[in-house]
């Protein structure tokens, strides 16, 4: 289930945070009738405004979907920061960076329908976008990985940038089987056993 901010009526906001509502707002719609299913109405009655508002925070869907596009990103960012830059030993610091991943994913179920979606696909600036913010996020991975290597924490074998596509690919897929199974299986649970899975081929053999 997509979440998403309530704001109670008469309550004055701040823009950022207007659009930041319409952005989930957005989301939540798409989880439930596909991206096709966004048009100004359902998104308005979605955010609770109204479809003259829209327009003050968004030229048009294509402004919506780099907004889209620009949220994930920024959560992601944080997700990663708040993980590798804490005081847990590095397996421990790249799981939690997993989980929050799966947990963010899991609660906003349009995100997978999005980024799957004809719409990003065809659209060329908004592709770029992502497959840059994707690789950002793989290097700073692989930065990590491969100064951990030094400490011994991770197998000296391992090819930095190699494994931290694997893990982006392993909550991609995750959620891609999940958003196709219609959401039947626990997500924690089949993320728990990959992750184990992960692990064994990450972590140096102890002599």
């Amino acid at each position: 289930m997509t979440t998403r901010m309530r704001i109670k009526p008469g309550v004055k906001i701040r823009g950022e945070v207007r659009r930041d509502q319409i952005v989930q707002a957005a989301l939540a719609v798409i989880a439930k009738k596909g991206v096709g299913g966004l048009t100004t109405a359902a998104l308005a009655a979605e955010a609770e405004v109204s479809e003259a508002n829209l327009y003050r925070h968004f030229k048009n869907k294509e402004d919506i979907f780099f907004a889209t596009v620009a949220y994930v990103k920024e959560k992601i960012a944080k997700n990663m920061e708040g993980s590798l830059g804490g005081a847990d030993a590095p397996v421990k610091k790249l799981k939690q960076f997993y989980t929050l991943q799966l947990e963010f994913m899991g609660k906003n179920n349009g995100i997978m329908r999005f980024l799957f979606s004809n719409e990003l696909h065809i659209s060329e600036k908004l592709r770029e976008s992502l497959l840059q913010a994707m690789y950002a996020f793989s290097a700073i991975l692989a930065k990590f990985i491969k100064d951990e290597q030094k400490t011994g924490s991770f197998r000296s074998d391992l090819d930095p940038k190699t494994t931290s596509l694997m893990l982006i690919g392993m909550v991609q897929g995750l959620m891609f089987r999940w958003s196709l199974s219609g959401f039947s299986f626990s997500l924690a649970a089949e993320g728990r056993k990959l992750w184990t899975n992960f692990e064994k081929c990450i972590t140096a053999r102890k002599a």
